[in-house]
């Protein structure tokens, strides 16, 4: 029994370890999430504070993912993993049902499950701690003590701190589709033999005598027997998802309106790119100098120099005389530019369509930095 119980604490103790730690490699990305889930709920009044939310369960499932792979306190570890678990289990049966949600992101980015397979999960890391409650009861064992605490501390300590490193740069490993090295222009390419989106469509009709409402499939609606039969409504749901390419919701458009994603794509010099999904936060953290400075090498080599944006007009029309005069502002998508880029201001260096390197805010490179890594390119 003992052997039983070491297998589950390890095996609930790497799933909540990788799961809090992907998540904590990315806190954002767990913010948007919790938005997303606030939303879908009706609890909008909650999304100023996901990433709190966002916070306070990375760190959670990181700490208690490393107490039960550690044996400290395992416990305590087991009565707050079973709480979480009490919480996230329906919520996840609710995500499955529903589908208000199409991906839980409990991996983050690194692991894409559907909701079922995600309740699945929960439910079988739900019996295994289950298992480890009753069994735990009755036994002591495991760090426990003065150094349990002060290794309970040291985790928390450090899952805070992973996490607000990542938050405040670039997450130090990118899981998301629109990682250094990405061709986008194959990213968001679909084979022409990729499997289609299966929806099933469900006509309603009923019955003018008895009132009853019954369902027919579209190759057997009894379109013959008015005098019975009247239209009711019509259903269509998705049956099975067709292949959706990693990167689905590249568009952009200059202020005019014109697509101008194909301009992006297929130009085969550098390409310099500031990402401020919201313009004015961004603009207030820009230094205005490197900017300026990148302005003038982009200039000087005849190299594009773009801002993308999901500001509205009127804000880009406020905003557009602080950047430098040949940065041309696109707009795009709020999500997408977010996934592009966790950092706002972000600026990103492309060529051919591939991305060559993303820079935090912070970490703007200077003109001599770009030039030696488009020499690089060139010897490619």
């Amino acid at each position: 029994m003992k052997t039983l119980a070491n297998v589950a604490r390890f095996i609930t103790g790497l799933v909540f370890t990788f799961s809090g730690f992907v998540k904590a490699v990315d806190p954002v990305g767990t913010q948007i999430k919790f938005s997303d889930y606030f939303e879908a709920m009706g609890l909008a009044f909650l999304m100023p504070y996901a990433l709190v939310f966002s916070f306070v369960l990375n760190a959670a499932e990181l700490t208690i993912g490393l107490m039960l792979v550690f044996n400290v306190l395992p416990k305590l570890a087991n009565i707050v993993g079973l709480l979480l678990l009490f919480v996230f289990t329906p919520l996840t049966l609710w995500l499955a049902v529903e589908n208000p949600v199409t991906d839980c992101g409990c991996f983050g980015d690194a692991v894409k499950l559907t909701n079922w397979q995600t309740f699945g999960k929960n439910v079988i890391l739900l019996l295994l701690m289950l298992f480890l409650y009753i069994y735990e009861r009755k036994q002591s064992y495991g760090i426990s003590g003065k150094k349990a605490k002060i290794l309970l501390a040291v985790f928390i300590i450090l899952s805070l701190v992973f996490e607000k490193y990542n938050y405040c740069n670039l997450p130090v490993i990118d899981f998301r589709p629109f990682k250094e090295g990405t061709d986008i222009k194959q990213a968001v390419t679909v084979p022409p033999d990729a499997p289609k989106d299966v929806y099933e469509t469900i006509l309603y009709y009923k019955n003018k005598k008895n009132g009853e409402r019954k369902a027919f499939d579209i190759n057997n609606i009894p379109y013959k027997d008015t005098a019975v039969w009247e239209y009711d409504t019509t259903i269509t749901k998705l049956i099975s998802k067709g292949y959706e390419p990693p990167v689905h919701d590249f568009y952009l458009s200059n202020l005019a309106g014109q697509d101008i994603t194909d301009k992006i794509l297929n130009f085969d010099r550098l390409t310099l790119i500031l990402i401020m999904p919201r313009l004015k936060e961004g603009l207030e953290k820009t230094d205005k100098e490197k900017i300026r400075a990148l302005a003038e090498y982009a200039e000087k080599n005849h190299y594009p120099f773009y801002c993308f944006t999901s500001s509205v007009s009127d804000e880009i029309e406020r905003q557009r005389f602080k950047l430098p005069r040949n940065v041309e502002i696109l707009t795009g998508d709020y999500k997408m530019l977010k996934t592009f880029i966790r950092s706002n201001p972000g600026f990103v260096l492309m060529k051919n369509a591939v991305i060559l390197k993303k820079y935090h805010y912070k970490n703007i490179p200077d003109p001599e930095e770009i030039e030696s890594i488009n020499i690089k390119t060139l010897k490619k």
